[in-house]
C-alpha cells in the first residue's frame, strides 16, 4: 500500500472512529432523555388516574373537570389497572399480559412507586392508601413518538456518518497527496540521477521538516557517491598508469634485446633492467593486493590480542634489516604501569602492515632523520604518536593523502606508490580506530594512530 493511501486510510479510520463514538453518545443520550421524558409523562398519568378514581369526592367540580380533560389526553396503548395490595405478582402479570419484573413489584410495595420498561411497553405504578385499604394502580403505555424520533435520529446519524466518510476520504486523499508531493518530487528526481549526472542535487527548502531533512540526506549521499566515483576513477587511471610503466619498460628492453644477437654482458644488463622493472611491478601488485585484501577482510577477520609495544619493536626490527640507516627511536617515558593497557584485539598481520607503513614513511620522507615513536595508553584508548623531521605535507594537499596513488608534489621524486596512508587508514577504520595527521611543510609530520583499548572494544567494526 502506498504511503498516500495508508495516510488517507489511517486518517479516515481515526476521524470516523471519533465521529462514531460521538454519534453513539448522542444517540444514547437521546434514548435516555426520551425514556426519562416518557416515564415522567406516564408518572403524571398515573397520578391523574389515582386522583380520578380515589379522590373524586374530595375535589371540587372545577378541579375534577380539569383532571378529566388531562386524563382524556391518553398516551399510545395506555391501559389502567387497579389491584388490591394483596394481589400476587403472577396474577398481576397475567392481567397485564406482561412478565412484570419482580424488582418493579418489590419497589411498588416498598417505596409506593415503581417504573419499568418491558420490551416496548412502559409501566408506572403507585401504591395508594385510602385509610381503609391499599390499592396498586398500574399504567402501561408505549412511546410511539419517541420510537419514531429515535428511528429518525438513527437514520440521520447513519447518513451523516456515511457522508462524513466520503468527505474524509476526499479530504484525506487531497491533504495526503499535498503533504507527500515533495516526496514524490524527490523520488522522481532521484530516479533521473545516473552515473553520468551525479553532480545533480535535490532541491531543498529552509523548512526543518522530515522531507527537507530527507532531501538533505540524499544530497549528502550523492556528495559521497560522487566523491567515491571520482576516487575510483582516479584510482583506476593511476593504477593503469603505474602498471603500464614497468610493463612498457620490460617489453621495450626485451624487444630491443631480441633485435639482434648481443654479448653476454649486454644480455646481463638487459636482464638486470627487466629484473628492476619486474621488482617494481611486483611491489606495486603486492600493494594493490594488500589494499584489496582489506576489503575482503572486513567480512571476517582473525582477531587476537596483541601488545602494541612488542609489535612496534618487531616492526622497527624489520625496518632495521631493510634500512639500517634509519634513526627511529621509541620513547618509553609514557608507558603505562599496567602492561594490560597496551593490549589491543585485532588482526595481527594488518596492524603490522599499518605500523610498518607509518614508520617506513616517517623514515623515508625525513631522509633518515630522527623519528620518535611514543606510546600513550589509558583505560579508553591506546595512542601511537610518530613524529618525524621530514619535508612535511603542503597544507592544501593534506585532504588528499588517503587517496590511493596520491603523492604530494614535494615527494614525487621519492620512491613509492602512494599506498601507505590509504592502506593504513582502511586498516585503522577496520579496527574501529582512527588516524590523525598533522604536518607543516618543510618542518615535519606527526602521525597519531588511536586504537580502542581492549577493555572498551567489544567488536570489530563492520
Amino acid at each position: 500500500m502506498k504511503i498516500k493511501n495508508k495516510i488517507t486510510f489511517i486518517f479516515v479510520i481515526l476521524v470516523a472512529t471519533m465521529q462514531l463514538v460521538i454519534f453513539t453518545v448522542i444517540y444514547l443520550f437521546a434514548v435516555d432523555y426520551t425514556t426519562s421524558a416518557f416515564f415522567d409523562k406516564l408518572k403524571k398519568r398515573t397520578i391523574i388516574a389515582e386522583q380520578s378514581y380515589f379522590e373524586k369526592d374530595t375535589l371540587n367540580v372545577e378541579i375534577y373537570e380539569d383532571l378529566r380533560r388531562k386524563h382524556l389526553q391518553t398516551l399510545p396503548e395506555e391501559q389502567e389497572f387497579i389491584f388490591p395490595i394483596n394481589t400476587e405478582l403472577k396474577a398481576i402479570s397475567e392481567e397485564l399480559k406482561i412478565a412484570l419484573p419482580e424488582t418493579f413489584y418489590s419497589s411498588l410495595i416498598t417505596n409506593n412507586y415503581a417504573e419499568a420498561k418491558v420490551g416496548k411497553t412502559f409501566l408506572s405504578g403507585i401504591n395508594y392508601n385510602d385509610h381503609t385499604a391499599n390499592y396498586l394502580i398500574i399504567l402501561t403505555a408505549q412511546d410511539h413518538d419517541g420510537v419514531n424520533e429515535l428511528s429518525n435520529l438513527r437514520t440521520l446519524l447513519f447518513f451523516l456518518f456515511l457522508l462524513n466518510i466520503i468527505v474524509l476520504l476526499l479530504l484525506g486523499r487531497f491533504f495526503a497527496k499535498r503533504t507527500l508531493n515533495p516526496l514524490t518530487q524527490i523520488i522522481e528526481k532521484v530516479n533521473t540521477i545516473r552515473v553520468t549526472n551525479l553532480h545533480e542535487r535535490l532541491q531543498t527548502t529552509h523548512n526543518r521538516d522530515e522531507l527537507s531533512q530527507l532531501a538533505s540526506t540524499f544530497n549528502d549521499m550523492l556528495d559521497r557517491l560522487e566523491t567515491s566515483f571520482d576516487i575510483q576513477s582516479n584510482f583506476i587511471n593511476n593504477a593503469s598508469h603505474e602498471l603500464k610503466n614497468p610493463l612498457t619498460a620490460i617489453l621495450g628492453q626485451t624487444e630491443i634485446a631480441l633485435l639482434k644477437e648481443r654479448s653476454p654482458e649486454e644480455y646481463i644488463k638487459v636482464l638486470e633492467g627487466v629484473e628492476t622493472e619486474a621488482l617494481r611491478l611486483d611491489a606495486l601488485i603486492n600493494s594493490l593486493l594488500k589494499f584489496a585484501q582489506t576489503e575482503n577482510d572486513e567480512k571476517g577477520l582473525l582477531i587476537s590480542p596483541m601488545r602494541l609495544d612488542e609489535l612496534i619493536l618487531e616492526v622497527k626490527g624489520n625496518i632495521d634489516l631493510i634500512n639500517p640507516e634509519n634513526k627511529i627511536e621509541i620513547d618509553f617515558n609514557d608507558f603505562p604501569e599496567n602492561p594490560d593497557l597496551l593490549v589491543v584485539e585485532g588482526n595481527y598481520g594488518l596492524i603490522n602492515i599499518a605500523l610498518n607503513n607509518i614508520l617506513d614513511n616517517a623514515s623515508k620522507f625525513s631522509e633518515n632523520k630522527k623519528v620518535i615513536v611514543k606510546i600513550v595508553a589509558n583505560n579508553s584508548v591506546i595512542k601511537i604518536v610518530v613524529t618525524d623531521q621530514g619535508v612535511g605535507i603542503p597544507a592544501d594537499e593534506i585532504k588528499n593523502i588517503y587517496q590511493p596513488f596520491y603523492r604530494a608534489a614535494n615527494v614525487r621524486n621519492v620512491k613509492g606508490y602512494g599506498f601507505g596512508l590509504p592502506l593504513t587508514y582502511k586498516i585503522m577504520k577496520l579496527h574501529s580506530g582512527t588516524i590523525e595527521v598533522f604536518s607543516e611543510h618543510k618542518k615535519g609530520t606527526i602521525v597519531t594512530v588511536i586504537f580502542p583499548n581492549k577493555h572498551q572494544r567489544t567488536s570489530i567494526s563492520k
